[in-house]
C-alpha cells in the first residue's frame, strides 16, 4: 500500500505515531495476513523486492533509502550495510535525514539508492534520476518501485509510471529491468478491497469493532478468489500474447554504467 505523500504525510494536529504503531505498520508489511485487504499486493511486492535487493551486486557499504518512511525492508538489505534514511518530515521518528531538497548527499556516496513506493511524488522525474545518478557509485545499483493502480489526491503533484516509460527514465544505465508486481488478480482484489477498507473506516468505533471479523472473513475471501484469478491469468499468459497487463504494482533496477 502506497505511503501518504512526503509532502503532507502528517499533518500537524495529528498526533506522532507511538513505537507499538511503528511496529505494527511495519508487521503489516514484512509480514502481511490474509485477512488484510491489501494482503496479496504487500505479498508480491515482498516477494519481489526480496529478491531484487537480495540480488544487488556488491560490495553493498552504504545504502540511501529516498522517502524512508516506516523503513519496513531495511532488513532485506545485504548483511553489513549502512542504510541512511531521507525524508521530508520525520513522521514515524526514524529517518536520519529531514529535508525538503531532494538527495543532498555528496558525489558517488552510495552503493545503492533505494526507492520504495515514494519516486511518484518527485515533481521532476528526469531531475529525480539524474540526481540518483550523481549520488551513486560507478556500478551502483538504484531499487524503484511505485504502484500503477491506486488513487489519487488531487491537490498533490502525482505520477503514474507504465513500465516502458519508468524504463525510459534511465536511458543509458544498466542492466534496466521492470518487474510487474502482480497481475490482473492481484489489482482485483486489492481495488475491491481497498473499496471495502474505505466503508469499513467510515463506520463508528464501536460498530468497526463488531463487524471487525466480518471484513476479515471477507478480505479473506476476496484475496482467495484474486489468488485463483492470478493463477489462471498466469497460465494464460503463458499461452498468450504479454502485451497487455494490468499490475498493481512496478519495480525497477538499473545500474549506473561503471565507466
Amino acid at each position: 500500500m502506497p505511503p501518504s505523500s512526503p509532502a503532507s504525510s502528517a499533518p500537524a494536529e495529528q498526533p506522532r505515531p507511538t513505537t507499538k504503531d511503528l511496529e505494527r505498520f511495519r508487521r503489516s508489511r514484512r509480514h502481511p495476513r490474509p485477512t488484510q485487504f491489501d494482503y496479496l499486493h504487500l505479498r508480491q511486492l515482498l516477494t519481489d523486492l526480496t529478491e531484487t535487493l537480495g540480488a544487488a551486486p556488491g560490495p553493498v557499504e552504504d545504502v540511501l533509502d529516498v522517502f524512508c518512511g516506516s523503513r519496513p525492508y531495511e532488513d532485506l538489505l545485504p548483511d553489513g550495510a549502512q542504510v541512511v534514511g531521507l525524508d521530508v518530515e520525520d513522521r514515524w521518528g526514524v529517518a536520519d535525514v529531514v529535508s525538503d531538497e531532494f538527495l543532498p548527499f555528496e558525489d558517488e556516496s552510495f552503493d545503492l539508492v533505494i526507492c520504495i513506493e515514494a519516486f511518484y511524488y518527485v515533481a521532476d522525474p528526469m531531475r529525480g534520476v539524474s540526481e540518483i545518478r550523481r549520488v551513486l557509485r560507478p556500478g551502483g545499483t538504484v531499487v524503484i518501485s511505485v504502484p500503477l493502480i491506486w488513487h489519487y489526491d488531487r491537490t498533490i503533484l502525482e505520477h503514474r509510471f507504465t513500465g516502458p516509460e519508468l524504463e525510459s527514465l534511465f536511458d543509458g544505465w544498466e542492466e534496466v529491468r521492470v518487474l510487474d508486481n502482480g497481475g490482473m488478480g492481484v489489482s482485483w482484489a486489492f481495488l475491491t478491497g481497498h473499496l471495502l477498507y474505505l466503508r469499513e473506516k467510515l463506520l463508528g468505533h464501536r460498530l468497526r469493532l463488531m463487524l471487525a471479523p466480518l471484513f476479515k472473513a471477507v478480505y479473506l475471501a476476496v484475496n482467495g478468489m484474486g489468488a485463483l484469478i492470478e493463477a489462471r491469468e498466469r497460465r494464460r499468459l503463458r499461452r498468450a500474447d504479454r502485451r497487455f497487463t494490468l499490475p498493481p504494482n512496478l519495480t525497477l533496477t538499473a545500474r549506473k554504467p561503471a565507466g
